[in-house]
């Protein structure tokens, strides 16, 4: 009797491991088969530009990201760029 339950262990555990196996290869396949963002994919309404008279004060990076304080006449704002394709993911406005 418990012969046969440690075979069914066995086989139930080594089917768990194919099925995980399974969907981690097809997470990889669907990961890195998307499309990334290509220079021509990109509009030029959607790359960021400082407005006119901003004065960049301070920088700083981080992963896939620029951090800009700027300086403009309407303002202070922090200004959060992609660095993959220069859009602008964020914009945070301080009062005049």
């Amino acid at each position: 009797m418990s012969h046969r339950l440690m075979l069914a262990v066995v086989i139930v555990l080594g089917a768990l491991i194919v099925i995980a196996l399974g969907i981690l290869v097809v997470g990889l396949i669907t990961r890195f088969s998307a499309p990334k963002p290509t220079p021509e994919m990109v509009s030029a309404g959607e790359t960021f530009a400082l407005p006119p008279g901003a004065k960049v004060v301070e920088m700083q990076t981080q992963p896939n990201r620029l951090i800009l304080h700027v300086h403009a006449e309407a303002g202070d704002e922090i200004d959060i760029i992609d660095t993959e394709d220069g859009h602008l993911v964020s914009r945070i406005k301080a009062p005049k």
